[in-house]
């Protein structure tokens, strides 16, 4: 994470601007750490100043962090050439375009993109987890009459089928790094040819953090057409055990398992355990049923403001349950008498989000992004709102 260090420092008065960056205000904690609202061009993000007992140490708020790397970069150079800071440390490079995702095609999208612009003339083929990227991509070539949806939150293998979509003209996958647990829920009903669930994690330590589960399953099978197929493969015999019986867990249902069956194309890792004999099992879901549409929640917006004294002496850290959610009041940033800053997060329990809240010009919003239309996410935000109109 970028960030820089320095024994002194006096604050200037914000606003302040250095080259394309403005530097908007300054939101504190009672803790003193502090929130500095920080634009370039059309991206906005906070930078942390946190005081400690021999220096500041000023970085990027893993929150708010965009991409690449270099904005925020050259955000915390601004800061120091406005303060004129005798640094102690510095792990950034000035106009570094390092760490780019090269995206030139537009491939990568953010979840929102899927409930507010994405197209369903074709029929969706959707991959969680596709590493490398070879089955992606070869079943993409196969079906050019299919839009691909590819899952992935590690960061090269996503760069790396963004590159070979442009070397081999692949012009039917896009792109998402949100959680696959809850993706499903942005997606319209009856959509999906397949679904293909390839080698996950097992995560036998920490079941919670499986991609396969009932909720996962559920809406898998509302997003798949009539003879729609949810395709799990994996070499690992307790997932195989586990995934096995959360399926016989549904009262109707059709269901075909293979054993060392080959594919036409596979992973490095499948051909690297091919070798050491493992085993690899296959688990087909297919969906016998038409599901009732869904109709997404709009975005969670406030529809009306509340003086930011009042929310001072609502707030405490506090966590409000629900059934299958949560809402988590953590700190609050006071900006001025009248707006503020509230960190929280919320949402479900297997998946949460983290966003800010900000109170600022007779507005409440969400922040660095809307909050999306998920069920979850739409009973936190009902009770946040209950909190604050109390």
């Amino acid at each position: 994470m970028p960030n820089i260090k320095t024994k002194k420092l006096d604050i200037v008065n914000f606003p302040a601007s250095f080259d394309e960056y403005q530097y908007k205000y300054l939101a504190s904690s009672k803790r003193g750490e502090q929130l500095l609202f920080t634009t370039y061009r059309d991206k906005s993000f906070f930078l942390q100043i946190i005081q400690r007992d021999s220096d500041y140490l000023i970085k990027a708020d893993k929150l708010t962090r965009i991409s690449p790397v270099s904005i925020t970069q050259n955000a915390l150079n601004g800061f120091k050439e406005l303060h004129n800071l005798e640094l102690t440390f510095s792990n950034i490079q000035s106009k570094s375009e390092n760490n780019r995702l090269k995206d030139d095609l537009g491939l990568l999208k953010r979840a929102s993109y899927f409930t507010k612009e994405f197209d369903y003339e074709k029929e969706i083929w959707i991959e969680v987890g596709f590493g490398s990227g070879r089955h992606i991509l070869h079943q993409a070539k196969e079906n050019p009459h299919i839009q691909f949806i590819g899952l992935e939150i590690h960061r090269p293998s996503i760069e790396q089928v963004i590159k070979q979509c442009k070397l081999q003209d692949i012009e039917n996958i896009i792109v998402s790094d949100f959680d696959a647990r809850v993706f499903m829920q942005l997606l319209e009903s009856n959509k999906a040819g397949k679904i293909f669930v390839h080698f996950p994690v097992p995560w036998d330590k920490k079941p919670h953090r499986r991609v396969i589960s009932k909720s996962f399953i559920e809406e898998s099978l509302r997003v798949l057409k009539k003879g729609g197929t949810l395709e799990l493969r994996t070499d690992s015999e307790k997932y195989f055990s586990y995934s096995f019986e959360t399926f016989q867990a549904f009262n109707k249902y059709n269901l075909n398992i293979r054993k060392n069956y080959d594919l036409k194309v596979s992973s490095k890792y499948e051909d690297r355990w091919k070798k050491m004999e493992k085993n690899i099992y296959d688990l087909t879901l297919t969906n016998e049923e038409i599901s009732a549409g869904k109709k997404l929640t709009d975005y969670l917006v406030f529809e009306k403001s509340i003086e930011f004294s009042k929310v001072k002496k609502l707030f405490s850290n506090t966590i409000l349950r629900g059934d299958d959610f949560f809402v988590h009041f953590e700190e609050l940033y006071e900006i001025d008498e009248n707006s503020g800053v509230i960190k929280l997060s919320l949402g479900a329990y297997e998946k949460c989000e983290h966003k800010y809240l900000i109170f600022k010009d007779n507005k409440i919003q969400y922040f660095p992004t809307e909050l999306l239309p998920i069920e979850q996410n739409f009973k936190s935000h009902q009770k946040i709102k209950e909190f604050l109109y109390v």
